[in-house]
């Protein structure tokens, strides 16, 4: 092999690794989307069952169903678009959160508007910002990027319509 083979050879391994390392960084921040994606979807889902206020109820049952939409979306571009198996679940920490909640509902007369439309923003806000830095992030491609962005837009939507309850 004359030199400026191998040179080539390893020019394109070099190219060939920090590709793979360029969609493993991208991958992880999907992955931290898609897990506050599940996190979103088990929150209205949660809500809408334990509220008593109808409005409340089909807008939290209306956004659970558009989450699930969502995550499967996203679980698709991270297989197939980052070659990665995407997370099937949501984070521990908001799992503990929710029973938290549940608990303080057991020690007051349920929940109220107030504070229901206050968790569902919290929670928005942290979904929003994963979604923002993924959006930032220069390892992500155009393709994905203007992916994540159409998600972020529906997601800001829902969360504005809490607002009108």
């Amino acid at each position: 092999m004359s030199s400026n083979t191998a040179t080539g050879v390893i020019a394109s391994q070099t190219v060939s690794d920090d590709a793979a390392a360029v969609r493993r960084k991208a991958a992880e921040k999907c992955q931290l989307v898609l897990e506050a994606l599940h996190d979103s979807f088990n929150g209205y889902k949660q809500c809408g069952v334990d509220t008593k206020d109808t409005t409340m109820k089909l807008l939290c049952d209306k956004t659970a169903a558009s989450r699930a939409d969502l995550i499967s979306q996203l679980s698709n571009v991270v297989r197939v678009d980052l070659g990665v198996e995407p997370v099937t679940s949501g984070s521990a920490l908001a799992a503990a959160h929710r029973t938290w909640i549940d608990v303080k509902s057991w020690f007051t007369d349920g929940r109220d508007k107030a504070a229901i439309v206050s968790e569902v923003h919290r929670g928005e806000n942290v979904l929003t910002k994963l979604y923002e830095s993924a959006i930032e992030d220069p390892d992500i491609t155009l393709k994905v990027r203007d992916f994540l962005h159409g998600q972020l837009k529906i997601v800001k939507e829902q969360n504005a319509a809490v607002d009108c309850l």
